[in-house]
């Protein structure tokens, strides 16, 4: 059986809820885990999604440090907070002093004095700020350059691609930007030249301004002894001619319910869903197809790398496995770094299996985005067969984003584009996953701005992420008894569950066509393979059994039409309308936090049934799907009341009404 934790979280342990702090008009949340500050409010207005300071390698992965904790004063009004973090890993070995204080005036100030204990390759050490994109999209801003000048402009409302050297917002000391009318949030940046990337290219949900501009050479050595020393400051200015921002209070009342709004219309086709093939090896059982067969998927993606041995071994089983569900190939081919000639035996797998694919994603090993040479190369390779040929990156957005800016994607001739999609680039704690979703949405609308109306699928939606597309070494050795770094154990939780209904629901709104969601069995599927996790310690889950995640697609098998609803407060819920051929309507709801959360429709549908997928759920529904398809859902009638819900911690609803 999985621990509660577990099944709820996808760890041992809660996350930390972290500490409350107040500057004067501005409120926000410190996790001393990491020194992160968060969420920085005026009233329910945000004015910066974060601060924080990162030491990366030369694989631009995050070296955690352990914080050591020297001084702590919080005040109603006010705050000092004074620890050391240290940073150890390999070779690396990096200390830092910090202070974070606020004052009643609303300035808050981060310093940083850090010295290197040893000889390492670094890649960026020091302060990045986040800036939401909700409030700050097309929003206008100011540069103060280091050159002394000011410049006047806005953020970026559709996705700047990441060139180097060609950011909108570069060489910067200080940048400023409008909360509301009147109300600027001004940031003063010093001991580094620093530079604003556009995150929502990795579906982070924010604008990073960060240390040293990514036009310098990297990585760097850094020597033992070397010092760093950054500061961060923020201030508010308003509109009353004394530089002053008007004090907003908030009051501290429990939060109301979630008002969500019925989509207008009956919204569109529901994006053809599918699953990646399992990277663990294995065929499928037949009690492994049978339980994959009810979500009824689409297609079955498969990577077939044909410059590697054991290409024909990969397709013939994904070819079969494929069969057993109903469902057809979305073939990724990878051509070699070199050459441009189909491998023996593949023409015959063409001639056998061309009516099964349903598309091809177009890729070449060495390339971040399919150029116009791979995409000629695959279409010559295929010949006659009739299906779609898409361009696109198997990395990020911000791959397929950066090569179309350049003028390198294989757009001409491409039948439809495609991106993959993961929530853990960046950062890894819950509150920064679930941010993604919106970020999502914004990908999307970016890609069909250049796509000329082709269609857009995304694949794959993987928790984690598969691969380091930006890696400049070898990855480092998992050590025994870890997961490796493309598994996150949070795969079998209900929080993965509720995340997935948000990006359904994002993905949806912008009217994608076809979506690939994980994999069919094993730690990074929709349920465990028969023969059980590698390592039950780390990754907790029963032999055979299913996850919260497959209940979300098991909802959606057979239902063709979709529509988004609308949450009066999207971080915490997110809600997804559907339809099927027989007349039967359903509704997923899914409580984006780790409190309890009460949800509200203005009407019920006649005849709804509400069942709740939740940590207190019995445990035989994760051995047995259909436990969870014959619990009694809580009926309710037709009415002009309210249909209300509540929700546990992660939980996610299934309303069913109609035939």
């Amino acid at each position: 059986m999985i621990p509660k934790t577990f099944l709820l979280y996808g760890q041992p342990q809660p996350p930390a809820d972290g500490i409350a702090l107040r500057a004067g008009p501005l409120t926000m949340r410190l996790d001393p885990a990491s020194g992160f500050v968060r969420r920085i409010m005026l009233g329910r207005r945000e004015v910066l999604r974060g601060i924080y300071a990162a030491v990366r390698d030369h694989n631009w992965d995050t070296i955690p440090g352990a914080i050591r904790e020297i001084a702590r004063a919080v005040e109603p009004e006010s705050f000092r907070w004074e620890f050391e973090s240290v940073h150890r890993k390999g070779s690396i070995h990096f200390v830092w002093r910090g202070v974070l204080s606020g004052d009643a005036t609303g300035t808050i100030r981060y310093t940083f004095e850090g010295q290197a204990r040893s000889a390492f390759l670094k890649n960026r050490i020091g302060f990045c700020v986040l800036h939401p994109i909700r409030e700050c999209a097309g929003a206008a801003a100011r540069q103060m350059r280091v050159d002394g000048r000011t410049l006047e402009g806005r953020f970026p409302d559709r996705i700047e691609p990441q060139i180097f050297g060609r950011s909108s917002f570069r060489d910067l000391r200080g940048i400023a930007h409008e909360v509301e009318n009147g109300i600027w949030a001004e940031l003063d940046l010093d001991g580094d030249v620093f530079e604003m990337e556009d995150q929502r290219n990795w579906t982070d949900a924010s604008f990073k301004t960060y240390c040293t501009p990514l036009s310098i050479p990297f990585p760097v050595e850094i020597q033992p002894g070397a010092a760093i020393r950054q500061s961060v400051t923020l201030r508010l200015t308003g509109r009353d001619g004394g530089g002053r921002a008007p004090r907003v209070e908030v009051a501290g009342e429990p939060p109301e319910p979630i008002a969500l709004t019925w989509p207008e219309g009956a919204g569109g086709a529901l994006p053809a869903i599918g699953l990646g093939a399992a990277t663990h090896g294995r065929p499928l059982t037949a009690r492994e197809a049978g339980l994959l067969r009810r979500l009824r998927p689409s297609h079955l993606r498969v990577d077939v790398r044909l410059g590697a041995p054991g290409w024909d071994e990969t397709l013939e089983q994904a070819a079969a496995d494929a069969r057993q569900l109903g469902a057809r190939l979305e073939l990724a081919l990878h051509l070699p770094r070199d050459g441009a000639g189909a491998p023996d035996g593949f023409e015959r797998f063409l001639g056998l299996h061309a009516h099964e694919l349903a598309r091809v994603l177009a890729l070449r090993e060495g390339e971040s985005a399919t150029s116009p040479d791979t995409l000629r190369t695959v279409r010559r390779i295929l010949g006659s067969v009739a299906a779609p040929v898409g361009a696109g990156s198997d990395c990020n957005f911000c791959e397929l984003n950066r090569q179309q800016a350049l003028g390198q994607l294989g757009l001409p001739g491409a039948d439809f584009i495609f991106w993959s999609v993961n929530p853990q680039v960046h950062a890894f704690d819950h509150l920064s996953i679930l941010e993604t979703i919106e970020a999502q949405a914004a990908t999307a609308r970016s890609a069909r701005a250049f796509s000329s109306g082709r269609p857009l699928a995304v694949s794959p939606v993987t928790l984690k992420q598969r691969f380091n597309p930006v890696a400049t070494g070898a990855p480092a050795l998992v050590p025994p008894g870890q997961l490796p770094p493309s598994v996150d154990a949070r795969q079998l939780s209900l929080f993965a569950a509720a995340w997935t209904v948000g990006s359904l629901s994002a993905l949806v709104r912008e009217q994608v066509e076809s979506l690939t969601y994980y994999e069919t069995t094993g730690w990074r599927g929709v349920l465990e393979s028969e023969s059980g996790s590698p390592l039950p310690d780390q990754f907790p889950s029963a032999p055979g059994s299913v996850f919260p995640v497959y209940h979300v697609l098991a909802a959606l098998a057979g239902c063709q039409r979709a529509a988004p609803l609308r949450a009066s407060r999207p971080d915490c819920a997110a809600a997804l309308a559907a339809s099927g051929a027989e007349g039967a309507d359903r509704l997923l709801i899914a409580n984006l936090t780790s409190s309890a959360q009460t949800a509200t429709l203005p009407h019920a549908p006649p005849g709804a049934s509400a069942r709740i997928l939740h940590s207190e759920t019995p445990a035989a529904v994760l051995a047995d799907p259909d436990a969870f398809q014959s619990i009694a859902g809580e009926r309710r009638t037709a009415s002009d009341r309210p249909f209300e819900l509540t929700l546990p911690p992660y939980a996610v609803a299934l309303v069913d009404w109609g035939s």
